[in-house]
C-alpha cells in the first residue's frame, strides 16, 4: 500500500470531516418547535391564510427559497422541485406555477422517512405552549401541506383525508399512483406573505 504523506493524511482527515457534515445535514431532524422560541414566541402571531395560484411566473419567491433551505438544514430528505407550470383549466392553477410550493421527498413506505416526514408535518401544525394552533405554519406562511392520502390546509387544526386518494363513500381507492396521493414526497405550499418573507418567522432571527 502506498505511504501517505502529511497533505495525504490531511486530505483524508477532511474528507472525513466533510462526510461527516454531509450525513449530519442528511439525517437533520427538527428536535424542538421553533414557535416556541423566545425570539419568536411573543411576536404577533398571523391569522390562517390561504391564497390560490392564478398564473405561471418564472422564478420562485424569495420567501420560497428560503423555505428551502431551512427545510435542507433541519429536515432529513431532499427537494424534488419548487416550479411547475400547471394549468388546471377554468383560471386555476396548481401552486407550483407561482413558485409557492415545494416536493420534499420523504417517502411514506420507509419507516424513517415517514417518521421524518411526520415530525416536519406535526411541528408545523402543532400548537405552541401558549395553545396557539398550527403556530409554526402561520408564522411561516405554510397555507397546505399533502403527505401519504393525507393533507392539511389553513385553518385546519389537524391532518384530514386528500381527496385524490377516497372515493365519494369515503372508502380508500386502490391502485394509487404513489406520486399522486403523495406517498413518496411531502407537498408544502406558502401562502404570498410566506412566499415574500413577510411573516414574523421569516422577519425574526430564526429564519
Amino acid at each position: 500500500m502506498e505511504r501517505l504523506g502529511a497533505r495525504g493524511v490531511l486530505g483524508l482527515l477532511l474528507v472525513g470531516f466533510l462526510c461527516l457534515c454531509l450525513g449530519a445535514v442528511a439525517t437533520a431532524r427538527l428536535h424542538t418547535n421553533p414557535a416556541n422560541d423566545k425570539r419568536l414566541i411573543d411576536k404577533e402571531l398571523e391569522d390562517p391564510r390561504y391564497d390560490s395560484s392564478h398564473g405561471c411566473r418564472d422564478n420562485p419567491p424569495p420567501g420560497m427559497l428560503a423555505f428551502q433551505s431551512w427545510l435542507q438544514g433541519n429536515v432529513r430528505g431532499e427537494t424534488w422541485g419548487i416550479m411547475r407550470c400547471e394549468n388546471w383549466g377554468g383560471g386555476n392553477y396548481s401552486v407550483h406555477a407561482e413558485g409557492r410550493a415545494i416536493d420534499w421527498h420523504l417517502d411514506a413506505r420507509n419507516a424513517g422517512e415517514r417518521r421524518a416526514a411526520m415530525n416536519l408535518i406535526n411541528t408545523l401544525i402543532e400548537r405552541d405552549r401558549k395553545g396557539n394552533s398550527s403556530a409554526l405554519a402561520r408564522r411561516m406562511g405554510v397555507q397546505g401541506i399533502i403527505f401519504d392520502c393525507k393533507a392539511w390546509w389553513a385553518g385546519q387544526t389537524e391532518l384530514g383525508r386528500y381527496s385524490y386518494c377516497y372515493n365519494d363513500n369515503g372508502q380508500k381507492k386502490s391502485g394509487l399512483n404513489p406520486t399522486q396521493a403523495h406517498v413518496d414526497h411531502v407537498h408544502l405550499e406558502l401562502n404570498w406573505p410566506g412566499a415574500r418573507k413577510r411573516t414574523s418567522f421569516w422577519r425574526s432571527q430564526l429564519g
